[in-house]
């Protein structure tokens, strides 16, 4: 019987979870939309996306990785170029 119940309980927690994703998804997308309604520019700004701050710890995690990718290597600043 125990079982059973924990069963019930873990679907429940599925169905929960995949509602505040969409629900998170919603927002994301209505918050952007909102950002391209108020651009002059029609949705395309003048601030780089490095500088915004990111919607979830995923895209923050994927920021974080393509900044240091393009982070001038030891031996590239051996040879004169600045470090930022």
């Amino acid at each position: 019987m125990y079982s059973h119940i924990s069963l019930i309980l873990a679907e429940e927690r599925a169905k929960d979870m995949r509602c505040a994703a969409t629900r998170a998804r919603r927002r994301k997308e209505a918050r952007q939309a909102r950002r391209a309604a108020h651009s002059p520019l029609g949705g395309a700004t003048d601030i780089s996306d490095a500088h915004q701050a990111p919607d979830s710890y995923e895209d923050f995690l994927c920021q974080t990785a393509q900044s240091a990718m393009r982070e001038p290597t030891a031996a590239g600043r051996s040879h004169g170029q600045a470090v930022r």
